[in-house]
Parts: C-alpha cells; structure tokens; sequence
C-alpha cells in the first residue's frame, strides 16, 4: 500500500512539474510552464509606432500567432515594412487561453 500511495505522488509530480502547462516560469514571470509560454502559447502581438510618446491610442493589434519568438519576429517585421526604428519597448505579446487575456511577455531569446 506504502509503495502504491508514493507511486501515486511521484506520478502526481511528474505530471505537475514536466507535463503541465500551469506549472510556472519564473524566467518570464509566468504561472505556465517555460515551454508552454515560449513554444504553445497562442499570443496576440501589439505594436505601438510611437512608443516613446506614451500614447496607449497608439497601440495596435497586430496579428495572432503561437510562440513567443514568433510574437517577436512579427513585430519586427511589421516595424521594417514601416521603415520604423525597432525598440524592444514597440512591441507587446498578450499570452491568451480559452479566449481570456492572461499575461503579457516580451521575447527573451531561448531557454
């Protein structure tokens, strides 16, 4: 019975701390997983032309894709069809699940 109930919380902690995608990345200060945030996650991508003036009017949607280094490559391509200056402050990843806004990110390269 002893090996069976320590069985059951090993499976449990593999499962909570390898499988799932709501185990928490302190990298991205996220309540998922590293790989979920930078690899599955769907994120909608922001682009602000004049960031430096503050404006949040200024924002606009950009595209929907998944990964975060896909969120960044598409605001940096869509700044380089505008000729814009790239900041890494230009752009803005909204991590979205079952269709609710949850976190925002910024691509911080490979894990």
């Amino acid at each position: 019975m002893g090996k069976l109930i320590l069985f059951g919380i090993l499976g449990f902690a593999i499962y909570h701390f390898l499988i799932s995608d709501e185990t928490g990345c302190d990298a991205y200060a996220s309540k998922y997983s590293c790989k979920y945030v930078v690899e599955k996650a769907t994120y909608d991508v922001y682009y602000w032309f004049n960031v430096s003036e503050g404006d949040p009017k200024d924002e606009k949607l950009i595209g929907t894709v998944q990964g975060l280094s896909a969120c960044f490559g598409a605001a940096v391509g869509y700044a380089s069809r505008f000729n814009q200056k790239w900041s890494e402050r230009s752009y803005i990843c909204m991590l979205k699940k079952d269709g609710q806004n949850m976190e925002k990110h910024r691509y911080l390269g490979k894990l």
